[in-house]
């Protein structure tokens, strides 16, 4: 996968390193709610990863740049897999993390893991889409696949 951003976006992504180990992706620049972060390309896989995007029911994408946008309880961003952009959900300041909600795209994650975000609202851990109630997942922009398998998983037969 590449990540490209938008003629106007250009320049807009900086990996940093983080004194406690990892990397993740910072603003460069302030950024307005709506703004086109990245565009995503990717290669369709056979079998989800830790490095894998779904992008619809059954069908995930290497994304390997985006590896490094880090998951938030409280995102500034939303990976958007029908448009195949990230846009910010939020006025973003130049340095701040760019983040968003991995169950947004993830059913069933290959990799689940400890949330460490340190907000209120954080979900502790974080298996992907199909282990949160309604009430939850209503609270976050959802990629289409994720608010239609949640819709079936729920609704009264």
């Amino acid at each position: 996968m590449s990540v490209e951003t938008s003629t106007d976006a250009e320049d807009m992504l900086e990996l940093a390193s983080y004194h406690a180990g990892g990397s993740g992706f910072v603003a460069r620049r302030a950024m307005p709610v709506g703004a086109v972060v990245a565009l995503l390309t990717g290669v369709d896989v056979p079998q989800p990863t830790t490095y894998t995007i779904q992008v619809g029911r059954s069908r995930h994408i290497k994304v390997d740049e985006v590896r490094y946008l880090n998951h938030s309880c409280v995102p500034s961003t939303f990976v958007d897999t029908a448009a195949g952009r990230i846009v910010t959900l939020r006025p973003v300041q130049a340095g701040e993390d760019l983040t968003f909600f991995y169950p947004s795209t993830e059913w069933c994650m290959a990799s689940p893991f400890e949330c460490r975000c340190g907000y209120d609202t954080c979900l502790g851990r974080v298996t992907g889409a199909e282990a949160l109630p309604a009430r939850v997942l209503a609270c976050y922009a959802l990629n289409e696949h994720i608010a239609e398998l949640a819709a079936e998983r729920d609704s009264v037969s």
